[in-house]
């Protein structure tokens, strides 16, 4: 995600995804837009990070499928979902 944020819009991002999932503004489901970052704890001690893509859905890295687009609203994501962040200046969608 790290080299994502960077390459997309100039912006840098903690190493580890524990930072990551301290930095920025916490902000609401529905405040979410294009660009903030979406967190899941996938185990008690892991956490995984995407970037809303907006419509329910987030660009993450699977380890079997590479760079995917998945739902928020998915069972297996909708149940791991812990909170969203927006890093200082959020990026704004491309058309």
């Amino acid at each position: 995600m790290q080299i994502a944020y960077r390459d997309a819009w100039q912006l840098d991002l903690p190493r580890t995804t524990q930072s990551q999932a301290q930095t920025g503004q916490l902000i609401t489901y529905e405040e979410a837009q294009y660009g903030d970052l979406v967190f899941f704890k996938t185990s008690r001690t892991n956490i995984h990070v995407g970037v809303y893509l907006g419509e329910k859905q987030f660009m993450h890295a699977s380890t079997s499928k590479g760079v995917i687009i998945s739902r928020i609203d998915n069972p297996y994501w909708a149940s791991k979902f812990w909170h969203f962040r927006r890093i200082d200046n959020p990026p704004l969608m491309q058309d």
